[in-house]
C-alpha cells in the first residue's frame, strides 16, 4: 500500500510514548518518513521555578522516549528532535525546514492547549 503523505512531523505533547499513541501510529501509517518533535514550550515553562519536578520528569520520559523510538519504529526519520521556544514559532519552523506534508499531533481539550493549536495550524497555513 501507497502512503498518500510524503513525510510528516509527529508532534508530542502530552503522550510520551510509543505504544498505545493514536497520533504516532497515525503519522507511521499515512507518512512514507516521519520525524518526531517535542517541544518544551516556553508559554509555559516560563512561569515555572527555575526547578520543577514535572519538568525534570518530562525530560526524562523524553529521554526513554528517544529511545523507544529509534528501537520500535522503523519509519521514524531519526530519534526524538527536542526544541525549546514557543510552540508556534517551533514548530512552524521545523515543518518547514523538513517541507514535511503534514504535522500530526494527539487532540488536547486544555483552553490554552486550542489556542496554541489554532495559531500553529495559522502559522502552519501562512507557510504554504
Amino acid at each position: 500500500m501507497v502512503k498518500p503523505l510524503n513525510s510528516a512531523l509527529m508532534w508530542f505533547r502530552r503522550d510520551l510514548r510509543c505504544t498505545d499513541n493514536a497520533a504516532l501510529h497515525r503519522a507511521l501509517t499515512t507518512a512514507a518518513k516521519v520525524w518526531c518533535v517535542f517541544v518544551f514550550d516556553t508559554d509555559i515553562l516560563d512561569p515555572l521555578p527555575r526547578v520543577d519536578r514535572r519538568v525534570e520528569f518530562i525530560h526524562a520520559s523524553l529521554l526513554e522516549l528517544d529511545v523507544e523510538l529509534s528501537r520500535a519504529n522503523p519509519g521514524v526519520a531519526v530519534g526524538l528532535i527536542v526544541r525549546h521556544g514557543q510552540a508556534v514559532d517551533e514548530i512552524a519552523a521545523l515543518a518547514q525546514r523538513l517541507q514535511v506534508d503534514a504535522v500530526i499531533a494527539s487532540h488536547d481539550d486544555d483552553p490554552a492547549a486550542i489556542a496554541r493549536d489554532v495559531a500553529v495550524r495559522e502559522r502552519l497555513a501562512e507557510q504554504q
